[in-house]
């Protein structure tokens, strides 16, 4: 009892020393039980993938070879610490031959895609920007409009689209989950097709030839303009992403009017009409040597509805379309979704609505619209400075045409259960 008494007066006489011994101590524990639930997760996802190492493999037969393409810039410079913490250790004990090349500037992967050498796939480690690079570099070699080359996507960005559906995240335990999951899904080479964005620039001689592609999303509006800002309040910490909607919900920069005409196509299941022959790039050797055309296989059925134009002009504040794949559906009818969120908004809509897409849920929606493709042609460009995202990274507001690509691109997933 007399301990007792001794401890409390203790505590009475020194309460900040005790505040921070307790504060202390908390912290302490919680981070050593942390330690220790990431050692055991990782112990079990590495015993996994060593049973994949140990598999013996013909003699004549070379052992996988994949390439990682790394952003080393990605999550505020944290993707190369997370990747050699709770990727590498798993891809290098199923006795792959790993190849990391990382990129050094806005771009470079997709020029690394023109001088890829032999590999069995191309894993991204990084956000939804690498992976558009990667996607853009093979796709345009392609003459098909497919990709045979899988793709990997480790989601060490900070946004992972493609990856959080994939591998889906939480708190820290659960990211350093995910990316043991996707480290797995590459060993295993379990692997479904998804659809691609073709994005083509519209009446800029300069930029016409320039295509785009994406798997995720293309936004335009106020919410994507504060979004985008949200860096400019780093000073905030975690809450950034709350401030940009405060300090921007009443500033008359943000494209508050996103005024266009659209003409767009409906889906459709795959018709005669949506198959594209590749184009036939003969070289002037192919006069002398044999020309290998590319065999395309065309649906005998036609749907009448399939090229119809329906044209359109909207007003909104709030502009995305997206894709299957962005959305989760990825079994179900290829299309682009476009939603179209109110002409305007006031401020306190403007927060709020702001605040529930940053805990995962979805704006006012005010009309959706289903399409195959999509021309979008934004009224008044001469006399402004605005800006739309293409999978989160940024670009001059121009009239482009979405088209979709269904199942063109061959990804890296979890095995359905």
């Amino acid at each position: 009892m007399a301990f007792v008494i001794k401890f409390v007066k203790g505590v009475r006489n020194h309460w900040k020393k005790s505040i921070f011994a307790a504060v202390a101590l908390t912290y302490g524990c919680n981070y050593a039980k942390e330690y220790y639930e990431i050692q055991q997760l990782m112990r079990v996802y590495c015993k996994e993938a060593a049973e994949y190492g140990k598999a013996p493999i013909a003699s004549d037969e070379n052992p996988r070879h994949i390439t990682i393409i790394l952003n080393p810039n990605a999550n505020k410079r944290k993707a190369m610490k997370e990747y050699e913490k709770y990727c590498a250790p798993i891809l290098n004990l199923a006795g792959i031959y790993v190849d990391v090349i990382q990129t050094d500037a806005e771009g470079h992967a997709k020029t690394l895609m023109d001088n890829l050498e032999a590999t069995n796939a191309v894993v991204v480690a990084g956000g939804d920007g690498t992976l558009s690079e990667v996607v853009t570099g093979l796709m345009r070699k392609s003459e098909t409009n497919k990709v045979d080359l899988p793709i990997g996507v480790l989601p060490l960005g900070r946004t992972n689209t493609i990856g959080n559906r994939l591998f889906p995240g939480g708190d820290h335990l659960q990211n350093i989950r995910s990316l043991a999951d996707a480290s797995l899904a590459v060993i295993k080479a379990h692997m479904k097709p998804i659809d691609v964005m073709k994005i083509e620039v519209l009446q800029d001689e300069e930029l016409q030839g320039k295509v785009i592609y994406a798997v995720s999303s293309v936004k335009w509006g106020a919410y994507r303009d504060a979004q985008a800002r949200k860096d400019k309040y780093w000073y905030f910490g975690p809450l950034r992403s709350y401030a940009t909607y405060i300090f921007n919900g009443y500033k008359s920069t943000l494209s508050w009017n996103c005024n266009a005409n659209i003409n767009y196509t409906l889906p459709c299941e795959g018709c005669k009409n949506c198959v594209r022959l590749p184009e036939e790039r003969r070289r002037w050797y192919h006069r002398f040597l044999p020309y290998k055309t590319q065999s395309v296989v065309v649906p005998r059925t036609v749907n009448a509805l399939c090229e119809e134009i329906h044209q359109k002009y909207i007003s909104t504040s709030d502009f995305a379309v997206a894709t299957t794949n962005a959305l989760g559906g990825y079994d179900s009818l290829p299309q682009l979704k476009l939603n179209l969120g109110p002409n305007s908004v006031d401020y306190f809509d403007f927060v709020s609505e702001g605040w529930r897409s940053e805990h995962g849920h979805d704006r006012n929606v005010k009309e959706t619209i289903l399409a195959k493709e999509i021309e979008i042609k934004p009224d008044e460009l001469e006399h402004t400075d605005r800006w739309f995202s293409i999978d989160n990274e940024e670009f001059e507001l121009k009239p482009v045409k979405v088209t979709l690509l269904p199942k063109s691109v061959l990804i890296y997933c979890k095995e359905s259960k």
